[in-house]
Order: structure tokens, then C-alpha cells, then sequence
């Protein structure tokens, strides 16, 4: 099982990361135990008064379609380079119990998306794979609302630790990271 997860999330990483060398990304790293109770209820707070109201689940194999114009639109509203994912990859993802997509909806519209999964030794380490929201939504908390869902995914999980990479040229999804509390991994 471990081989084929290993595969499973190397196909992943090849299709987020357009093959791109490593020294293109930020790593960044969260401990769990930084994420004081004063910032994530302000950070509550602030998507619980938000224009947004969002519903957020955990995608299913009806979900592929939706998720692939999400991840399109999110992506092809950056300058990084847009590669697609493959319907039998996403199955194959979907399927896989380590691995979790969620998708957030807005005014009954698929608006947003996170990627995730457990890493380490011990399975404590909390993988943000990628997060995205369609254009007309971003600046708006939606991701944020993701994020404390991944949060409290992760917490109820015991993960002690949440990590990302940010490609360096993406400098909006680098603050965003950064003011939620993540430091640069050196």
C-alpha cells in the first residue's frame, strides 16, 4: 500500500508542479502548536462575518468534473504554468483514502478547492498540496474558510505539524501563507 500511495502522490506532485525543479518553490512549515486560540478565532471570526457563505465537503468521484474547471480556473488566474489533471488520475486520487480533496461552494457554485494529506515517519505532518479559488472569489475569505477547515481536518487528525510549498513567483499565495502564521523552512 505504501508503494502505491508513494506512486499516487508522485503523479500528484508531477501534475502540481509542472516538473519544476525544487529550488522554484518556498517550502513552509506551520507547527500546530503556533496556531494560538486568539489568531484562529479572529480567523474564524472574520469568515463567520464575511459576505461569503460557503459550504465545504469532501469531494467524491461525482466531484471530478467540478474539480477539474475549478483547478483551471484558480491556476490559469496565476502566471504559473497550467497543467491539467487527468480524469483516471483524479479517480485514482479520490479513491485513495490518504489523500483528501475538499471543495467549497458558493451560492450553490463549486468555488474553491484544497488538496491534502498526511506525511512522516509517524503520519503527523500535515501536507497542504495545493488550495485555489476561482478569480471573482479570491480576496474574499473563501480561502481562508478552506484553510480552517484544513486546520481543524488536521488538529482532529493529532498532525503536529502543517507544511506547503509556494512556487517563488507567486507572491499573493506567499503573503496569503505567511499572514496565516507559516515561516520559510531553511
Amino acid at each position: 500500500m505504501e508503494w502505491f500511495k508513494s506512486l499516487l502522490t508522485r503523479k500528484l506532485a508531477e501534475t502540481l508542479d509542472d516538473l519544476k525543479d525544487e529550488s522554484d518553490y518556498i517550502q513552509m512549515k506551520l507547527p500546530m502548536n503556533k496556531i494560538t486560540k486568539e489568531f484562529e478565532k479572529n480567523l474564524r471570526n472574520l469568515t463567520h462575518h464575511s459576505v461569503l457563505s460557503a459550504e465545504i465537503r469532501v469531494a467524491n468521484l461525482d466531484d471530478i468534473e467540478s474539480f477539474m474547471k475549478l483547478h483551471e480556473l484558480a491556476w490559469k488566474s496565476t502566471k504559473m504554468q497550467y497543467k491539467p489533471f487527468s480524469k483516471e488520475l483524479l479517480t485514482d486520487l479520490i479513491n485513495d483514502q490518504h489523500i483528501v480533496f475538499l471543495i467549497a461552494k458558493v451560492n450553490k457554485i463549486d468555488s474553491g478547492f484544497a488538496i491534502m494529506y498526511f506525511t512522516g515517519e509517524n503520519k503527523d505532518v500535515g501536507i497542504i498540496t495545493a488550495l485555489g479559488v476561482v478569480p471573482e472569489l479570491q480576496g474574499k475569505n473563501l480561502g481562508k474558510m478552506l484553510v480552517i477547515e484544513i486546520w481543524d481536518y488536521f488538529k482532529k487528525n493529532r498532525a503536529k505539524e502543517l507544511r506547503c510549498r509556494v512556487e517563488q513567483d507567486n507572491i499573493k499565495a506567499y503573503k496569503f501563507i505567511k499572514n496565516l502564521g507559516f515561516e520559510e523552512i531553511n
